[in-house]
């Protein structure tokens, strides 16, 4: 039976110039999973996030990490704040020490720890995103990318059983996407849960091990990835394109490239192993030519 960790539950949140963002929203993240949070700017994405760590209070519902309630009190905030990080999609509102390792080292010390203990917290944490040779560097002098691998060696310094990230690839080069990720595939592997927020359609389909669809507040629809993007009048709804994977696997079956009984790929290392295997398979049954060898 599937582990949930963290529970939103019929969520209702509007702001004060009346904006409605959350209606009666559900949602329920299985522990150790890989959840991809795709909708259209205004959605509700990003003011959910901030009622999963407490910075947000529901008007009404209510939210549920590890099977209990969040009452709101100063412990029971401090302990899902411990427990789940949020990676903001701006850097810059995140950061705020004069160096590198300060910034790190800030939260592992807010929980008490020694400074020996968050020291090497952080250590860890800046290892493990790549900018241990910047700890001594002021942070308003890094780069956009630096700036984003701060931020989130700041999160992973409180050891969070889950992670939050709010668009992590926004505004990042190619080989800065391709790191991140990178890193966000070895978080998991260690046992961390992530939410991620994006509008990339390839990135959460080949990335995701569930999708949650919002539109306008509330969950439009859930499943995995083939699932989701199976389903066209849903995707149009939400104002989403397929991923390229699956467009060139449709073309490749309507073109009878490809056999219609063969798996739909879920990124592209997939989907060129069965353009190879047709390929062989066409030549190895090519009838000969006669007089030809």
């Amino acid at each position: 039976m599937n582990q949930y960790i963290l529970e939103a539950r019929e969520i209702d949140y509007c702001y004060p110039d009346g904006t409605e963002a959350l209606k009666g929203l559900t949602m329920k993240i299985v522990e150790g999973q890989k959840i991809a949070v795709l909708g259209a700017n205004g959605a509700g994405k990003s003011t959910l996030f901030l009622h999963f760590n407490g910075i947000m209070r529901p008007q009404r519902g209510k939210i549920i990490f590890m099977g209990k309630e969040l009452n709101y009190r100063h412990r029971s905030l401090l302990e899902l704040r411990q427990n789940v990080g949020i990676v903001f999609q701006d850097p810059d509102g995140q950061l705020f020490s004069a160096s590198v390792l300060q910034d790190v080292s800030f939260g592992p010390l807010n929980l008490g720890l020694t400074p020996e203990e968050a020291l090497a917290r952080s250590k860890q944490a800046m290892l493990e995103t790549e900018i241990e040779d910047l700890g001594k560097k002021p942070t308003h002098f890094l780069s956009y990318g630096q700036k984003k691998r701060v931020s989130i060696a700041g999160v992973l310094s409180m050891n969070p059983k889950v992670i939050i990230f709010d668009e992590p690839t926004a505004c990042l080069d190619p080989q800065m996407t391709r790191k991140i990720m990178d890193l966000l595939y070895r978080l998991n592997e260690q046992g961390k849960t992530l939410i991620l927020s994006t509008h990339d359609v390839d990135l959460a389909y080949s990335w995701a091990d569930y999708i949650f669809l919002l539109k306008q507040g509330t969950i439009a629809g859930e499943g995995t990835p083939r699932e989701i993007f199976a389903n066209r009048e849903l995707l149009r709804q939400c104002g989403l394109t397929s991923p390229w994977v699956m467009e060139v696997y449709r073309e490749l079956v309507n073109g009878e490239l490809l056999p219609e009984n063969v798996p739909v790929p879920q990124n592209k290392e997939e989907l060129f192993r069965l353009i190879r295997g047709a390929a062989a398979s066409r030549t190895h049954f090519r009838p000969k030519i006669a007089g030809h060898r």
